[in-house]
């Protein structure tokens, strides 16, 4: 079993994404200060919560890289996210590959069938069901071997 976790570039460009948009806002306070109370509190809003929730979300993907949280499979199912989601083989409809043509982001996407998306909803405590799980590839060591691995595992599983 070989977790495949968050890669260091990708944590990297979320805090330094995270520290620019800190910077910049730093840089222009004076600029803030002279805008209108509503243009204050609407650029405040932009720029400190931006950066605040691109910085937030790298610690978070750290901190899950030093625990060893990441996406696997066994004889199971599928761990689907850092929180140990799993969708079992025999929920499993398809598995397959979207290139991202409209948002440019790769990803393997995993279809549970339709008669298991209540069940799979209740075992993951979301309000909604889910009808597809999206593993983005800019979140994944190494995602061009998970994706052959993982297609190799559930063509023996099918």
């Amino acid at each position: 079993m070989e977790i495949h976790k968050t890669p260091w570039y990708s944590i990297m460009i979320l805090m330094t994404l995270g520290l620019f948009l800190f910077w910049g806002a730093l840089l222009n306070f004076d600029d803030i200060l002279s805008l209108k109370f509503s243009e204050q509190v609407y650029f405040i809003i932009l720029w400190f919560m931006f950066s605040l929730l691109f910085l937030g979300y790298s610690f978070y993907l750290w901190r899950k890289r030093r625990e060893g949280k990441g996406i696997y499979w066994n004889d199971e199912g599928i761990i689907i996210d850092l929180k140990e989601n799993k969708i079992y083989w025999n929920e499993i409809e398809d598995i397959r590959f979207d290139k991202g043509y409209l948002t440019g982001i790769k990803s393997t996407v995993i279809y549970p069938h339709y008669t298991n998306h209540e069940k799979i909803r209740i075992r993951h405590k979301k309000i909604m069901p889910t009808t597809a799980y999206s593993l983005v590839w800019f979140f994944i060591e190494k995602p061009r071997e998970m994706h052959n691995q993982l297609m190799e595992t559930w063509e023996e599983k099918k």
